[in-house]
């Protein structure tokens, strides 16, 4: 919150001085979204009044006075100008303090009301417990505080979406939204009303479910209010629908296509400026949508017209022409040179995959002697971009006998990806054998995860034949042996191939290959940084398909080091790509690692969801890998669930996937499906079988150069057989070796998940309950779901009401939605904290339903408490004789603040959570952390850091995170928090310390 919005707060909660503050932006950025916003947090009543409406009519917008004195009715009837009239006003608006009131479109204001409306200003601002918050595009005038709203960046527009529709809404809703409102608040609700209407984001009651419109259709009242807005062009609309057509060009192309002189434009540019239509120097649109409407609305021989300027001014530029070339018409022989001269210069600037697109287009439109060499050149530049049109383009490159032995290879690798080996063997049946048909062969083969076949193809292969194949071919061959658990094989043919002179796309391929292997030694964290750096040169080279796959690997790296949120991230990343790659097999591999993400994070129903999703995908998709993977992880869901009947799934999918991985016959996926199986043998009681299954794993690792996973996997899974068939002291021994295994090579976090079996055994309370409060802190739910379930913390029970609130608001264990029952929740809490026996409905009322006539706001609010006990149960919340009050529903609130824990902690305070309740749990989690400092600094700082990002002012919640960053040696993190610190606090005029250590000599002891 910036500095100018924190004096209102403290205006309005003191009440012992006004404040008047100044929103000034352009046309829909959000000024009155912003002014509505700050009034809510505030908790007072907001009236909102046009700059344009008389001030005669002002008082009655206000209900009657509270014992005004009786000069001010006589002086009311003077406004606007008469004496003492504009006293007499802000008399009666102090008489409702604490208030608020809006003013929007202060530019819209006469001059003379403009004035009126700053000397009110003035006397405002002394009148306490006030805020006058106005709303313009222009200038503020001198005197009155003002801040200038921008649109809301993604997380503004995440926090807006939450606040409407809850905070367990899908991250991907408000990424979809924002890519289209571009934060504007109010389109921002609108698009968010349209996906509900429409059906495209739905509630089941539990949760909310999304599925992404297949078009970005512009629902209907935006498309209304812009239109409205337009009307405000006037004689200037032909500039606007000309900047449509050409909305990045400068103003002389700009100028040709409208087609008028450059000083005519100017003009038409200064007006349209003006009306907030166009904003800056070079005349853009204040917000993109405006565009998009009028390029909807202009008659197809005008849009024809404009295209055919627009091709003109840039004939020079084929890039930038070759946008209308459908637009205007033209005939398919000068478009297909336009395309290749357009792609040329697309391939000189680094654009291959555009390039690719403009060649693809051109073979559709060119003469038969050319489409064949546009379809190769095509094909090779989209491969690593859009699957589908790739094959179909390479495909067409072999009709020509000369484009054969280059293409081949791609062909096949894309066939084999989108129809698996029948297409594959399909297109190599229409070739003669010999070396490319068996180069591309092995190549497509690895690309579907057939690692034993693709290596059965290439020790058929003669030692000249290997000698002489190519870079990708012996790529291919050395992820085949990664994948086959030959590391050390693979490592030497990794190093043969990174000595010889190499293209740069043969160089991230092979970076490619080093990846895994640094996986396959354990070192996960140069694994994961490798992957990160790969993936990013190859999005800039236009490899979308190898940068997707480091994406997705790049996430199980980060999950085996506990770091889940970063692993979702980068797994959303890779499901993105693929969806647009239209690569089903791969989208549902990576769907598979989500699921697995949300099964460490504890959400077992998320997981579930989208494990069964991407098992529908995958058993129609011929890449028995990646079903194997989706199978194991389906087993250990089960295997791990509390849920009635997960013991005879998890049995059912391992039996299917051992099935699968003996058919495969991949020693190294037959290890890790076997341990798998044994977990879930034990977890059914089944401890002889389990213990079978283990030896099998721990036989079969031992012929392999097993890597450090499979051994903790295989020391796990007898510790658990041991332990079903009641053998303890052989279980803690299997234990504690793979532990040691886990913590020197894999990392505390799979580690500390090792931990959590051994203490159960052992009946160490006292480290189960650590561990659980380190992975709640870490936000590791899977761990401490299993930590407090071995404590025999049973979760709530129908019926038995508990309410969280230090994190996201949760009601009976379920998500709390809708900002009514959120605050409704948190007032009457608040009230109970601060000892009071209960809020009155008149207060519930103007808290909840600012605005609203009393009878209608008492007549909801009555409305809002009948639902939330139809669906809580009616001891939620109690009627009391002036209001109501939070019936028997304990709290953690009230547990922290009787016995300060920072595991209790699980997030930010919801967003709805008054300042009175806010402050008491801020002041006690500050204490606590600050106790806790000395004996755990990680949890310190992590406390700290929810502090500081609620109030980036609170210099104490700053020196506590850094203190506590210090003290547990992050300094990686440390040096990032408190630079972002600084650069904040720069922005209100508070200089601090170059250096952290400075800093925190300065501080009080």
């Amino acid at each position: 919150m910036v500095s100018e919005e924190q004096a209102v707060l403290r205006a309005l909660r003191s009440r012992r001085q006004g404040a008047v503050l100044a929103y000034h932006g352009p046309a829909g950025v959000g000024k009155t979204h912003a002014a509505h916003d700050l009034l809510r947090r505030a908790g007072v009543r907001a009236h909102a009044l046009s700059a344009t409406l008389p001030l005669a009519e002002w008082p009655a917008r206000f209900p009657a006075g509270r014992a005004l004195p009786g000069w001010t009715q006589a002086a009311l009837r003077r406004l606007p100008d008469g004496d003492g009239a504009l006293s007499a006003l802000a008399a009666l608006i102090a008489a409702h303090a604490p208030v608020g009131v809006i003013v929007d479109d202060l530019h819209d204001a006469p001059p003379a009301q403009a004035q009126a409306l700053t000397t009110l200003a003035g006397l405002l601002a002394r009148a306490r417990g006030v805020a006058l918050l106005l709303t313009t595009r222009h200038a503020v005038p001198d005197g009155i505080a003002a801040y200038e709203v921008s649109p809301l960046d993604a997380t503004g527009t995440a926090a807006l979406c939450g606040a409407e529709l809850g905070p367990q809404l899908p991250p991907e809703v408000s990424h979809w939204v924002h890519a289209r409102a571009h934060g504007n608040p109010l389109f921002t609700l609108e698009y968010l009303r349209f996906l509900v209407r429409s059906g495209h984001l739905y509630s089941d009651g539990q949760r909310w479910h999304w599925r992404p419109p297949d078009s970005a259709r512009l629902p209907g009242r935006i498309e209304a209010l812009i239109d409205l807005t337009l009307e405000r062009a006037g004689p200037h609309r032909a500039a606007l629908e000309a900047r449509a057509c050409v909305p990045d060009a400068g103003l002389a192309v700009w100028a040709q296509v409208a087609g008028v002189d450059t000083g005519t434009l100017r003009q038409s540019v200064r007006e349209l400026e003006a009306q907030g239509l166009l904003i800056g120097p070079d005349g853009m649109f204040s917000h993109p949508l405006y565009a998009e409407v009028l390029r909807t609305q202009v008659t197809p021989e005008h849009a024809r017209t404009l295209a055919n300027r627009a091709l003109d001014a840039y004939r020079g530029e084929p890039l930038r022409a070759v946008a209308f070339l459908d637009a205007a018409g033209t005939p398919p022989h000068e478009a297909a040179q336009l395309l290749e001269r357009a792609a040329a210069q697309a391939q000189a600037q680094g654009q291959g995959a555009h390039a690719g697109t403009l060649l693809a287009r051109a073979s559709d439109l060119a003469a038969p002697p050319r489409q064949a060499a546009l379809a190769g050149q095509a094909a090779t530049l989209l491969q690593g971009s859009d699957l589908p049109r790739a094959l179909a383009l390479a495909t067409r490159a072999l009709a020509d006998p000369a484009l054969v032995a280059g293409t081949l290879p791609l062909a096949a690798t894309l066939s084999a990806r989108s129809g698996g080996r029948t297409a594959l063997e399909a297109l190599l049946d229409t070739q003669p054998p010999g070396p490319p048909a068996d180069g591309a062969r092995i190549l497509a083969l690895q690309g579907i995860g057939d690692h034993a076949g693709a290596l059965s193809r290439w020790d058929a292969l003669s030692a000249g034949e290997q000698a002489a194949a190519s870079v990708p071919v012996r790529s291919a061959v050395a992820m085949a042996l990664l994948g086959t658990g030959r590391r050390y094989d693979a490592a030497r043919a990794l190093d043969t191939l990174l000595a010889e002179s190499l293209s740069e796309p043969e160089r991230q391929r092979l970076l490619g290959v080093q990846v895994m292997l640094l996986f396959h030694q354990g070192e996960y964290r140069a694994a994961a940084d490798l992957a990160g750096a790969t993936a990013q040169e190859m999005q800039t080279a236009g490899n979308a398909v190898g940068a997707s796959a480091l994406h997705h690997n790049r996430a199980a790296f980060l999950r085996m080091l506990g770091e889940l949120d970063a692993a979702m991230d980068s797994v959303t990343r890779a499901l993105d790509a693929r969806r647009t790659l239209g690569d089903a097999r791969g989208y549902a591999s990576s769907l598979g690692m989500r699921g697995e993400l949300h099964l460490e994070r504890g959400e077992l129903d998320l997981a579930e969801d989208a494990l069964s999703e991407a098992q529908g995908v995958l058993t129609y998709q011929d890449g028995a890998h990646f079903l194997l993977n989706n199978l194991g992880m389906l087993t250990s869901l089960y295997t791990l669930s509390a849920a009635p009947l997960s013991g005879e799934l998890a049995l059912h999918h391992a039996r299917r996937a051992l099935r699968l991985a003996r058919e495969l016959g991949n020693p190294h996926l037959l290890a890790e499906t076997l341990t798998d199986a044994s977990r879930a043998y034990a977890r059914a009681g089944q401890g002889q079988e389990a213990l079978d299954l283990a030896t099998q794993a721990q036989d079969l690792a031992g012929t392999l150069s097993a890597d450090p996973r499979t051994r903790s996997r295989v020391g796990v899974a007898r510790g658990l057989a041991l332990d079903a068939l009641g053998r303890r002291a052989g279980a803690l021994e299997e234990l504690r070796a793979a532990e040691a295994v886990a913590r020197e090579h894999l990392g505390p976090y799979e580690a500390d998940r090792i931990a959590v079996d051994i203490a159960r055994l052992g009946g160490d309370r006292a480290t189960l309950t650590r561990l659980a409060a380190q992975f709640e802190a870490g936000g590791q739910g899977l761990g401490a779901l299993l930590a407090r379930r071995a404590l025999g913390d049973a979760p709530a029970q129908p019926g038995e009401v508990r309410l969280r609130v230090l994190g996201p608001l949760e009601l009976d264990g379920a998500p709390v939605r809708g900002d009514v029952r959120r605050t409704l929740l948190l007032r009457v809490l608040e009230a109970r904290l601060l000892g009071r026996a209960e809020v009155t409905r008149l207060d519930l009322a103007d808290d909840l339903y600012p605005g609203r006539p009393e009878a209608q706001a008492l007549g909801a609010l009555k409305q809002a408490v009948a639902a939330l006990r139809a669906a809580s149960g009616h001891e939620v919340i109690v009627t009391t004789a002036g209001g109501y009050a939070l019936g028997d529903v304990p709290s953690d609130a009230e547990i922290f603040l009787d016995a300060p824990d920072l595991a209790h902690w699980r997030g930010a305070l919801p967003p709805e959570t008054g300042e009175a309740l806010r402050g008491a749990l801020h002041a006690a989690l500050l204490r606590a952390a600050r106790a806790a400092l000395p004996g755990d600094p990680a949890a310190a700082a992590r406390a700290g850091r929810l502090l500081w990002d609620d109030d980036v002012l609170d210099e104490d919640a700053l020196a506590l995170t850094v203190d506590a960053l210090r003290q547990s040696g992050n300094h990686r993190s440390l040096t990032r928090v408190y630079n972002a610190a600084r650069e904040q606090l720069a922005g209100v005029g508070v200089t601090l310390p170059e250096r952290w250590q400075d800093y925190l000599d300065t501080r009080p002891a």
